[in-house]
């Protein structure tokens, strides 16, 4: 079992904000970490599992520890992923008004292959499931949306960042395998909303998953 962070890095300022993009992945860095390296996958290298390791969509509220985080993937190729294993998302921003920013994220998950599967196999939309930290569920998470009640204003309600770092950090799940336990490969279309008090920025990007053979669970045994 491994813990994956998706680690994405934003700016109002200089050219990425006019193009909607987050920060490139830099592979010239000499020490990437968490909080340098956008467009990354991150691996949990620390001893033990991080703080609250769930199989649930859920709000993290504590700054992460840059160290506990190594051997950073760009993004550009498709992250390889064992049924048990954890995915995590970290969107934080250097910005000097970071603190301030109000932000927004949305996830769609989907095959997104432009092809079937093959003949028999399960459409397994999403590796992740509609648990809680206190319910179970089996049905597939295809869709993360993180939004509260619509303020006076678009975007005023959205969460702030953790203060330590102006991140945002959720977690969002243990990977499922299909009904048959066939191979499967995703797209996870990331779009986060950024509100710094008078105008909405938009970011996006869309990672490619890929959930390989030798599984070892289905999602029933996982919500059991």
């Amino acid at each position: 079992m491994s813990v994956y962070l998706y680690n994405l890095i934003f700016s109002l300022s200089g050219s990425n904000y006019t193009s909607g993009r987050f920060q490139p992945y830099n592979s010239t860095l000499p020490n990437p970490t968490i909080y340098n390296q956008s467009s990354a996958w991150f691996k949990y290298v620390s001893s033990g599992t991080p703080s609250s390791l769930g199989d649930y969509f859920a709000p993290v509220t504590a700054a992460l520890t840059s160290t506990d985080w190594a051997s950073p993937q760009d993004d550009s190729g498709s992250l390889q992923l064992d049924v048990g294993d954890y995915l995590m998302m970290r969107v934080s921003s250097l910005d000097v008004a970071a603190g301030t920013y109000r932000v927004r994220f949305t996830g769609v998950f989907g095959r997104g292959l432009g092809q079937s599967a093959p003949a028999g196999a399960d459409e397994l939309q999403s590796p992740l499931v509609m648990s809680t930290p206190t319910s179970a569920s089996s049905l597939p998470r295809t869709v993360i949306d993180v939004d509260v009640a619509s303020g006076s204003t678009p975007g005023s309600s959205w969460p702030g960042p953790i203060a330590a770092d102006n991140s945002w950090v959720n977690w969002l799940g243990a990977v499922h395998a299909p009904a048959d336990a066939a191979a499967n490969d995703y797209t996870f279309n990331v779009g986060v909303s950024v509100y710094n008090g008078s105008v909405v920025y938009t970011f996006g990007k869309d990672p490619r998953l890929h959930v390989g053979m030798g599984m070892k669970g289905t999602r029933s045994e996982f919500a059991a």
